[in-house]
């Protein structure tokens, strides 16, 4: 089936999908003149879902949704990952699917640097010592010590877009 034609800016509904997220009070924020509205759970979803010809969404969205949303032309997914979605079922709707990969790539890096020294100076232990005030002496056995990075190697291996030999996809979303 061909891609569904989103209506006119002023006909146009968006939907805000996301247990936490605030996105639809950000959104309003700006002044667009679009109609919205926000949803936080899958009942929500799935009873309003027939409303929207736009959707951003994350881990609210279930395939079998497709039936009740006659109007849905546009998914925006605000996570990277799309395997709960079902691109043929999508596709065969006329229904437009994007990503959000590589937008928290640098988060997720930066993430990974910090859980690597914390492991090496044991800082989860450290904290949950000081919360029980439990005072530890010196440790004679250097592989109990806290390690020091000082004059070490370390490889990382990744398996991002470009680790995979895939092409470099946008900033911030990929239509599929």
């Amino acid at each position: 089936m061909a891609a569904r034609t989103l209506p006119a800016k002023d006909q146009l509904k968006i939907c805000f999908a996301h247990v936490a997220y605030r996105m639809g009070e950000r959104f309003a924020l700006r002044n667009t003149g679009m109609q919205s509205f926000e949803v936080r759970s899958l009942d929500e979803l799935s009873s309003r879902i027939g409303e929207a010809d736009v959707l951003l969404v994350s881990g609210l969205w279930r395939n079998e949704m497709i039936a009740k949303a006659p109007r849905l032309a546009f998914i925006q997914s605000i996570s990277a990952g799309l395997d709960q979605y079902s691109r043929d079922s999508l596709s065969a709707a006329g229904i437009r699917l994007a990503s959000a990969q590589g937008a928290n790539e640098r988060a997720v890096a930066e993430h990974a640097i910090a859980l690597i020294l914390a492991l090496a100076r044991q800082i989860p232990q450290a904290r949950d010592n000081q919360t029980a005030r439990k005072w530890r002496g010196m440790i004679s056995d250097i592989g109990q010590r806290e390690d020091e990075l000082g004059g070490k190697t370390l490889a990382i291996v990744g398996m991002a877009a470009s680790a995979r030999g895939s092409p470099r996809w946008p900033r911030h979303s990929t239509c599929v």
